[in-house]
């Protein structure tokens, strides 16, 4: 019987389950801080076949655990060159991979997200003059516009989940059915976001059905759908069965925090 830990947190659950949902094989594209960490804990404890690579280029990395005490993950970090299939940069990665259309999933986090799944990591408020700017896209563009199916990591709080983004960084379905294509782009899911206290997809399969709108599949333990959705701007849709997520396993939670021994990533702030 695998034994559950108890002294997780809320961002450390979003991790484990994120990187559960990720598929078994396939080249995913792992964006800054969370989903690193994620994209890595699914590749050494349930997708042992998964690709990973990050936007700045390295590819196909052997996660070495044991060298990883004395410093954060990032990903431009050397110790992803260990065991790495290739090393070579952004040109590589944004253009060969993903518009040589050689990349299956996208792993992104981000400031906001809204109803449709677009997200934003540039600036909060208005755009010509904001009320706060921020790191920037990095490889978020890239990632959502190209990768056929994306996975988000967004922390469940009102400032974060708003009803429509600031600025839209990375596409999602935009403003629902056909806008994809409307704006160019091709078609895009089943798509995935995992928030600190549920998971969601969307009743579209490809951005072309459906409303292209969040629909709540899961809870965490001690949330259920009312309280998710009294902090969701917008009338939320629900599955019909919505499931609860099992708390993280030990080992999962020790693989999490040995990857990021100094809470670099999963400190309160930072995420």
């Amino acid at each position: 019987m695998v034994e559950a830990a108890t002294d997780y947190t809320l961002p450390e659950l979003m991790c484990v389950e994120g990187a559960r949902l990720m598929p078994d094989t396939g080249v995913a594209v792992l964006g800054l801080g969370l989903p690193v960490l994620s994209g890595v804990l699914a590749k050494c404890m349930h997708h042992p076949e998964l690709v990973i690579c990050t936007e700045v280029g390295v590819f196909d990395w052997a996660p070495d655990v044991s060298r990883l005490a004395r410093s954060s993950m990032g990903i431009h970090d050397l110790i992803l060159n260990h065991g790495a299939a290739g090393v070579s940069d952004m040109v590589d990665v944004l253009g060969t991979a993903l518009m040589g259309q050689n990349v299956d999933f996208g792993y992104l986090t981000g400031a906001q997200v809204d109803r449709f799944g677009n997200v934003n990591t540039l600036v909060m408020g208005d755009y010509r003059a904001p009320a706060r700017r921020l790191a920037g896209t990095g490889g978020n563009t890239e990632i959502a516009c190209l990768a056929p199916r994306i996975f988000v990591l967004m922390p469940q709080e009102p400032r974060r989940w708003v009803e429509r983004v600031d600025f839209i960084t990375s596409p999602g379905y935009i403003d629902g059915p056909g806008a994809r294509l409307r704006a160019g782009l091709d078609p895009q899911g089943p798509n995935t976001i995992v928030s600190t206290m549920g998971v969601f997809g969307y009743d579209t399969t490809d951005g072309s059905d459906g409303s292209c709108e969040l629909v709540l599949e899961a809870v965490f333990p001690g949330f259920d759908a009312d309280i998710i959705a009294s902090m969701i701007p917008w009338p939320l849709r629900l599955a019909d069965t919505i499931r609860e997520v099992a708390p993280p396993t030990i080992d999962e939670l020790d693989l999490l925090r040995r990857l990021d021994p100094h809470m670099y990533y999963l400190t309160p702030g930072r995420y």
